[in-house]
C-alpha cells in the first residue's frame, strides 16, 4: 500500500475525486506544521498524530483564521474550480478548529455566491461533537459525513486511540443530536482485535439504532495505514455487514 501521505501543506486541496462524494473541493482547516487530532487512529493515512489533544488552546497560533480559510476558499471558487462539494477535511479533525463555527458563517456565503451548485460538506472523526457550538455548527451543512468506527468503548479505545478527555458514550449521544448525518466506518483487525467478529457488529448496529443516521458507509483500510499490523477485512465479510446493518436499521449501508 506504499508509505503514509505527507500532510497538506495549505487551506485548500484539489478538487479530487472522492469515491464517496465525486468532485470535491478540500478545506484543510488543521495545522500543517505537525499532525494535531484527538485521535490517533490505527488507520489513518498521515500516520501517527504527534500532537494528540482534544484541548487545543495552546495551539490556537497553528490554525487558519476563518478570515484566511474564506478568502483561500473564494480565490480557489473564481478560478473555476467548480466541486459537485466543499467539503471540511485534511490533515486532521476539522472540528478541532478554534472558531469552527466563525469558519463555517464565512465559508458559506463564499460558496453559495460562487458555486450555487455545490454542497457544503464534512468529513469528521465525531471527537468533537461533545460541544454544543460544534453541534450548531455542523447543523448548518448540506452534508455531514461523521465517523463512528465503533459499537463499544473497547473497540473505540483499540482503532481509534482518543486523547484523553474523549468518551465513546459522549460521541454517540453527540451524533443522536444532529439530524440527517451519514455515519462512516472502518473496519479492520489485528492480532489484538477484530472490528468485524459478530459481537462487535452487534454494538455497533446498536448505537446506530440510537444515532438514526439517514445512510451508513463501510469500508476497510485502503492506503498504507498507521499501524503496520493492521490488516484489511475481506469484501464478503463487508458485504455481510452492511447486509445485516440494512436490515436491521431499515437504511441504507453500502460498502466501499
Amino acid at each position: 500500500m506504499g508509505q503514509v501521505l505527507e500532510l497538506k501543506t495549505g487551506i485548500i486541496y484539489g478538487p479530487v475525486n472522492s469515491r464517496r462524494l465525486g468532485r470535491s473541493l478540500g478545506i484543510n482547516l488543521s495545522p500543517t506544521q505537525a499532525k494535531l487530532c484527538p485521535f490517533d487512529c490505527l488507520y489513518c493515512h498521515y500516520g501517527h498524530t504527534r500532537v494528540h489533544t482534544a484541548d487545543i488552546a495552546q495551539y490556537r497560533e497553528m490554525f487558519p483564521t476563518p478570515d484566511q480559510v474564506a478568502a483561500a476558499v473564494r480565490d480557489a471558487l473564481a478560478q473555476g474550480a467548480d466541486p459537485a462539494y466543499v467539503t471540511f477535511s485534511g490533515n486532521g479533525e476539522p472540528t478541532t478548529h478554534p472558531g469552527f463555527p466563525q469558519v463555517v458563517e464565512a465559508v458559506k456565503p463564499a460558496v453559495r455566491e460562487l458555486a450555487p451548485q455545490a454542497k457544503l460538506a464534512i468529513l469528521s472523526n465525531s471527537s468533537m461533537v461533545l460541544l454544543p457550538e460544534v453541534v450548531a455548527a455542523l447543523d448548518k451543512l448540506d452534508v455531514r459525513i461523521m465517523k463512528l468506527d465503533a459499537g463499544n468503548a473497547r473497540t473505540f479505545d483499540w482503532i481509534n486511540r482518543p486523547a484523553p478527555g474523549v468518551d465513546f458514550e459522549r460521541i454517540v449521544d453527540g451524533l443522536s443530536q444532529l439530524r440527517e448525518i451519514t455515519i462512516q466506518t472502518l473496519v479492520a483487525a489485528t492480532a489484538e482485535h477484530d472490528s468485524s467478529m459478530p459481537a462487535d457488529v452487534a454494538d455497533w448496529i446498536g448505537c446506530l439504532r440510537r444515532i438514526r443516521p439517514i445512510a451508513v458507509q463501510i469500508y476497510t483500510c485502503d492506503r498504507h495505514p498507521a499501524a503496520e499490523d493492521l490488516k484489511k477485512i475481506p469484501r464478503e465479510r463487508l458485504n455481510q455487514i452492511a447486509a445485516t446493518a440494512a436490515r436491521e436499521l431499515g437504511i441504507p449501508v453500502r460498502a466501499y
